[in-house]
């Protein structure tokens, strides 16, 4: 590989690179797969080295935030000279990139700034007014076109994919006859054997004493009765049974289906694993060095999904889409649907997962902080610019005819693989990057893109092996730093609120002194009822500190909104009853509240609760939760408290 120095290229160089380009571009046609893709690569490198004037001084980007006066000079050495050689396409974005920058740059206003100030806006602008008359949604359609042939690679045979497809639809859609007629034969003499001993027992019930029969009749058609009502039962478990044949039958067969074209998919992921400039080793690193918290590796885990699998699916993630997405962490915040968030945050780029999820969940989520790249929101863009029916966005419900989606999700209408596809965001987010490298996460999925959108296709091999642009290496670099600095705190205030949860905990002591077995037991029974007391009536009690009396059971979680495993604090200096001694009639429940964590966790509450007027309402809507006000609670406590 040809790499430019500070001298550029001219000369005899020049001309071996020219030579070099119409070689490739003869071959080109007659190539395919990751042959291709390295061919094209190294087009771009050509184009990239002839673009620089011959003895003219290549132009690194690279600023140092703490010393943001030579980055803004930097950037404008940048806009000035190297600007060019990025694609005529992406010059905007990338203009639009270094911007971004600039404006993150913390430059103190004085004269002589203010004229390194003026001379960076005066160049952007000059690079704007050099951009062409193209409109913003025109720059987007050519972004898409760009990307679209760089990865216009894939050589697969279309017509066995779409056999398949048409195969799979036409097996879903038959009957169960047609299917397996074994199974078909026997539910139908399993359903009329159903019918009989169903109106068997429609009979039966007239039998009775009203309608005059005997009392030995009535005796005899109950035993019958019984009898009949078993045997029903018997054939109602054997017809769910076969019904679950019949299924299981239509799943393996299209499974089979799906496989039979997966080494097709293999072959397209293959492609651009091979040609990732990420080696395996890298793509490991960057993934086990993510931060997946332990809430999260939990539920993950019950769902079937263990965190060594996790690490080991982002790391074909990482390398698949050329490292262009690096730092993210999985967090857990109870949403039934996962979600992304921080969407190229300095500090905060999160996966959030929901009620289900796994490996192409995960990379669907993780594609869209693809879109923290401006280039990648241009490319998706213009896709869904270039391939829409017209402007109109539609219901997704109406789309898909799928009521799961809210009202006010919509989306362009085209032959999209699925209509998800065209989600319309007022952000410019898209789902294209999203649901792309989905598709790229099984080799099934795979084939049937390539097949069925050989667009997106292309619009993904093309993007996901291509280099990020100078300015957004910039960036991403200015954003891991950011977001090292963002852990770095993390870490601190994590250890700082252990620190305090043990300073909270320590001396309070729970103790089981026969509490609640010496109440009245209609105390005993409104204090754990369902309305007004603590909300689970097979709650037990374990002891008290003090006035603080502790319970085990399922209860409302304030954070996750959800019932589940924990305990309840209730406060009360009373014993015996919960009468009011005024009137020697009316009942008082004491204050409670649920508290869910470990053991010392439920002792630091109460440990807070004793310093706010022994109030548990208190700290459960002003302090649980905020993990800085409980280390605020912990340095308040006295050397005798502590």
């Amino acid at each position: 590989m040809h790499m430019l120095d500070d001298a550029g290229v001219g000369g005899v160089e020049k001309l071996k690179l020219v030579r070099e380009l119409g070689v490739i571009r003869k071959k080109l046609p007659e190539v395919a797969g990751v042959n291709k893709l390295t061919l094209v690569k190294r087009v771009r490198e050509i184009r990239q080295l002839l673009s620089v004037s011959g003895g003219a001084p290549a132009v690194s980007l690279s600023i140092d935030p703490s010393n943001p006066i030579e980055s803004l000079k930097s950037l404008t050495d940048y806009v000035k000279n190297g600007l060019s050689a990025v694609p005529e396409v992406l010059r905007g974005v990338e203009a639009d990139i270094v911007a971004n920058i600039g404006r993150s740059l913390q430059v103190e206003r004085n004269d002589e700034h203010e004229a390194v100030r003026r001379d960076f806006w005066d160049a952007l602008s000059d690079a704007a007014r050099g951009n062409g008359d193209k409109t913003q949604d025109e720059w987007m359609i050519a972004s898409f076109d760009h990307f679209k042939s760089l990865g216009n690679v894939f050589d697969i045979d279309m017509d066995v994919i779409n056999a398949t497809e048409e195969s799979i639809k036409e097996l879903t859609a038959k009957p169960l006859e047609e299917i397996s007629p074994e199974i078909a034969a026997q539910m139908k003499v399993a359903q009329e054997e159903y019918e009989k001993l169903r109106l068997s027992l429609t009979s039966l019930i007239s039998v009775n004493e009203a309608n005059g029969f005997s009392l030995d009749e009535i005796n005899k058609a109950t035993e019958d009765y019984t009898e009949i009502s078993m045997k029903k039962q018997s054939v109602w478990h054997k017809l769910l049974e076969l019904d679950k044949q019949s299924s299981d039958e239509k799943k393996m067969r299209v499974k089979e289906l799906k496989d039979s074209i997966a080494p097709i998919g293999q072959k397209i992921i293959d492609t651009l694993l091979n040609s990732s400039k990420v080696t395996q080793e890298q793509a490991d690193s960057w993934a086990n060095s993510q931060i997946i918290e332990k809430s999260a590796i939990v539920k993950l885990k019950k769902m079937g999904y263990p965190e060594a699998d996790i690490r080991r699916d982002m790391s074909e993630f990482y390398r698949i889409t050329g490292g262009k997405l690096r730092l993210v962490r999985i967090e857990t915040n109870g949403s039934r649907r996962a979600n992304a968030g921080g969407i190229g945050h300095f500090e905060d780029s999160v996966i959030r997962p929901g009620s289900a999820f796994g490996k192409t969940v995960l990379w669907h989520e993780m594609a869209h902080h693809l879109e923290a790249d401006p280039v990648a929101v241009s490319a998706s863009n213009g896709y869904l610019l270039r391939r829409r029916k017209n402007e109109k966005v539609h219901s997704l419900r109406s789309l898909t005819q799928n009521p799961g989606y809210r009202s006010n999700e919509g989306a362009y209408d085209d032959n999209f693989i699925d209509p998800y596809i065209g989600k319309v965001y007022q952000n410019r987010i898209t789902e294209v990057w999203s649901m792309g490298v989905q598709y790229l996460a099984t080799p099934q999925d795979a084939a049937m893109m390539a097949a069925k959108d050989p667009e997106m296709a292309a619009l993904m091999a093309g993007y996901l092996q291509a280099d990020l642009t100078p300015a957004m290496k910039t960036l991403q670099a200015i954003q891991d730093s950011a977001k090292d600095k963002a852990q770095e705190k993390r870490e601190q205030v994590k250890s700082e609120y252990e620190q305090a949860l043990d300073k909270l905990a320590a001396g309070v002591e729970i103790i089981d002194d026969g509490w609640f077995g010496a109440l009245d037991p209609v105390d005993q029974e409104n204090l754990l009822s369902r309305w007004g007391g603590l909300g689970d009536p097979e709650a037990k009690f374990i002891g008290s500190w003090g006035g603080y009396r502790v319970f085990t059971g399922k209860f409302r979680d304030k954070l996750s909104k959800r019932t589940k495993k924990g305990n309840s604090v209730a406060y009360t200096t009373m014993t015996g009853s919960f009468v009011n001694p005024d009137d020697n009639k009316s009942r008082f429940m004491p204050n409670s509240a649920p508290v869910h964590g470990d053991e010392r966790f439920l002792k630091a509450f109460m440990r807070m609760a004793s310093m706010h007027n022994d109030s548990v309402y208190a700290v459960l809507y002003n302090i649980i939760g905020r993990e800085s006000k409980i280390v605020e609670e912990a340095n308040k406590l006295s050397g005798e408290q502590s």
